[in-house]
């Protein structure tokens, strides 16, 4: 799993440590996985991505920078492989993702911690579809086609409820 930065002027994305062109995208955690989503691996993703999240809530905090972390969003290009533990693992994700971020609003800056998915697999989008009867995990608000079109969406979904709280 690597962090993914965006080469300014483009819509392109790449590993963070490999291209010292790429930046961080304020108010996102973009991360691929690389790797298929199962019992074995798991804890491992769980683990990982729970420190970068800290990371990111610390380096905001000590550089007094405050976007806030708004969305996580997964490139799940390279997963070509899922099984019911991945399932539950990203389920899990995004209630303790939601969870935390309705915890985080009575901070000085906005954390929503919102999980999002980008390019996923057939395979993978029709084991995920048929766990999730109630629709209420695969929202058609949380699936994307590409990173840069998520990270356009969700600037404007930020930019339009910040407009509309001031």
């Amino acid at each position: 799993m690597v962090m993914l930065g965006n080469i300014p002027g483009t819509y392109i994305y790449h590993n963070l440590y490999h291209y010292k062109e790429a930046v961080r995208v304020p108010g996102f955690l973009i991360l691929s996985i690389e790797a298929p989503i199962n019992f074995a691996n798991t804890t491992y993703l769980k683990e990982r991505i729970s420190r970068w999240i800290e990371d990111y809530v610390t380096e905001e905090e000590e550089t007094k920078k405050h976007f806030g972390l708004h969305f996580v969003i997964l490139d799940l290009f390279a997963v070509n492989a899922i099984d019911t533990s991945g399932v539950s693992f990203l389920k899990d994700l995004r209630m303790a993702m939601e969870k935390k971020g309705l915890e985080a609003r009575n901070i000085d800056f906005l954390f929503i911690y919102l999980l999002v998915m980008v390019n996923p697999l057939g395979v993978v989008m029709e084991k995920l579809q048929r766990a999730d009867e109630s629709r209420e995990f695969m929202r058609p608000d949380a699936l994307f086609l590409t990173i840069g079109e998520a990270v356009t969406t969700l600037n404007s979904t930020i930019k339009s409820q910040s407009s509309n709280n001031v």
